[in-house]
């Protein structure tokens, strides 16, 4: 055996060490090393995850499916949900929806009102950025919102901002100034704002027409990275990448890619073979929500129920035939309908029967009152002594899965009751031109929206409202209701609101100028990794992507003392 000199360190009398072993000897010593390493190892990251957490990480992609195609990534232009979609993850505004459906600061630091209610003051966040580096001010603000109030750029967002004076006090500071108060108009401070740098040299007459509709620059979570397209130019997929410039904090999610689907059949293909790892409809959507409940199941997703801010409604056009100006016959007619039937063999379950015409969120649906306002033998009653007979048509707004069973249901319950039906359907491109437009149709079955935390019925129910472009599909006409309309737009005192709220919703269900159905529910399937999705509650679909920026793939631990 060699000797190691009595003067020699330990460090060097180590390495020497496997100079005296044999090879076998030598493969059981590093074995032993390797064991003993990898247990020490072990053991530090046991003790380790016992004091520490799992924080999002950033990295993965996610895969979006979307019915539609985009035309128009533009807040100002944006029309159809793969609009929506995009300018939810590529703009943002003044304030953005937070997962409990309230308005934060997004590009604003803080926001002021005047005691009066008609000056809204406005300070941007410091140091905000577009994508490209170049600065975001209130600039940016003032040409967006001038040119969404501009006729002829004919943007949807317009009647939103009629009579509202806009100024820059300062590069970090804006101004709004009101006629007369309006509640709701903090809402309109979620619209997404565009570059000035990029758009001012963009003609009026060319706007819809220019390629930063589908290249845009926003200060959204997202920034477009690439845009894929298919031999006839239709556009198939979009690539999306983290901003992280973003205001509320750099995404979790280092890519989404948007794909876009042409029919129900094509989405729900690829969901099925793990092509789409993420999609969403509402319960009126072309695809049934069992289908996509199904999926969950057998592709091991989850699914996430979302409240949505919508009601939708069969619509009696009083001035159509004299047997519906009749208070007695619609009151018959909606004694006639099962709405709580309706809501789960329809719906599936995935939204709320509702007595009246404002969202469940502002005014509760009373259970047991829908329950007892189901009555056949007196709907019957009641039209077997009409001296009318009771016919009319039944206007459906889309031809949805979901649409298309209510009006089945609908059909056969007034039908029971005595009433003759005939149904016509048109897709949303034709409804307005030939039915809205010329309110030509006796029953209108659809949906309507209503925004935010002070929704605004005003466009629905006030008298002003009954001609086109007007939204009072009931051609509803009462100077109380009216009245109140009026001032709960102007009430900034939180009680006395809700008070009108119920008051309006009280006098228009005693009136009986529709049939009130449901509010349905927002699906959203994912996959189980997809964490970080909270909402509870959303205006519209694209909504669902307001908080996307706080939604991980990937996880790291971190000590409890280091957390923030």
């Amino acid at each position: 055996m060699e000797q190691y000199p009595h003067n020699m360190t330990w460090q060097k009398k180590f390495f020497l060490f496997p100079r005296v072993l044999n090879p076998r000897e030598l493969v059981l010593f590093f074995a032993l090393v390797l064991l003993g390493v990898a247990g020490i190892m072990g053991l530090v990251r046991s003790v380790s995850r016992q004091f520490s957490v799992p924080v999002p990480a950033f990295g993965g992609t996610l895969r979006e499916g979307i019915l539609g195609n985009p035309r128009f990534i533009n807040p100002l232009l944006a029309q159809t949900d793969a609009d929506r979609d995009l300018v939810m993850l590529t703009f943002a505004g003044l304030l953005r929806y937070d997962y409990q459906n309230n308005l934060v600061p997004a590009l604003a630091e803080k926001y002021e009102i005047s005691p009066d209610g008609l000056v809204y003051t406005v300070t941007l966040k410091e140091g905000l950025r577009w994508p490209d580096g170049e600065p975001l001010t209130s600039n940016d603000v003032l040409f967006t919102i001038n040119l969404a109030k501009n006729p002829q750029l004919q943007s949807p967002r317009r009647a939103s901002w009629e009579g509202v004076e806009i100024e820059t006090i300062n590069e970090r500071v804006v101004r709004f100034t009101l006629k007369k108060p309006y509640t709701p108009f903090i809402e309109n401070l979620a619209l997404g704002i565009l570059p000035n740098h990029t758009w001012q040299d963009v003609p009026l007459s060319q706007f819809s027409l220019a390629e930063l509709n589908m290249q845009p620059m926003g200060a959204g979570p997202y920034v477009v990275k690439n845009i894929e397209r298919d031999a006839q130019g239709s556009v198939i997929a979009i690539t999306l990448r983290a901003n992280k410039r973003f205001a509320l904090g750099s995404p979790n999610i280092k890519t989404i890619k948007m794909l876009f689907y042409k029919t129900p059949a094509e989405l729900l293909r690829d969901i099925g073979n793990n092509t789409v790892d993420t999609a969403g409809i509402d319960a009126t959507a072309p695809i049934a929500p069992a289908e996509l409940a199904a999926l969950a199941q057998t592709t091991e997703r989850v699914i996430y129920i979302i409240g949505l801010q919508r009601i939708v409604g069969a619509f009696f056009n009083q001035n159509s035939q004299k047997v519906l100006a009749s208070p007695a016959i619609r009151k018959a007619l909606i004694e006639a309908v099962d709405k709580n039937t309706i809501t789960k063999e329809a719906l599936g379950g995935f939204g709320i029967a509702i007595d009246g015409p404002l969202p469940p969120h502002i005014i509760a649906p009373q259970k047991d009152e829908i329950a007892a306002s189901y009555n056949e033998e007196a709907a019957r009653s009641t039209i077997q002594k009409s001296k009318d007979a009771v016919e009319f048509t039944l206007t459906v707004a889309s031809s949805t899965p979901t649409l298309a069973k209510v009006t089945e249901m609908l059909t056969l319950m007034w039908e029971r009751a005595g009433a003759k039906v005939e149904i016509r359907t048109f897709e949303r491109d034709s409804l307005e031109q030939l039915v809205l437009g010329p309110r030509r149709y006796d029953v209108l079955l659809i949906g309507e929206e209503l925004i935010g935390k002070n929704p605004d019925p005003f466009a629905f129910w006030h008298s002003s409202q009954r001609t086109h472009p007007g939204l009072n599909v009931a051609l509803y006409t009462n100077s109380k209701v009216d009245a109140m309309l009026e001032r709960v737009r102007e009430e900034r005192d939180a009680e006395k609101q809700q008070a009108l709220y119920q008051s309006i919703h009280e006098e228009i269900k005693k009136d009986a100028p529709a049939v009130f159905l449901f509010s349905p529910s927002y699906l959203y399937l994912a996959p189980k990794q997809l964490q970080g999705i909270t909402a509870r509650a959303i205006n519209s679909g694209p909504e669902r992507f307001a908080t996307a920026h706080q939604w991980y793939l990937e996880t790291d631990y971190v000590w409890n003392i280091l957390k923030k």
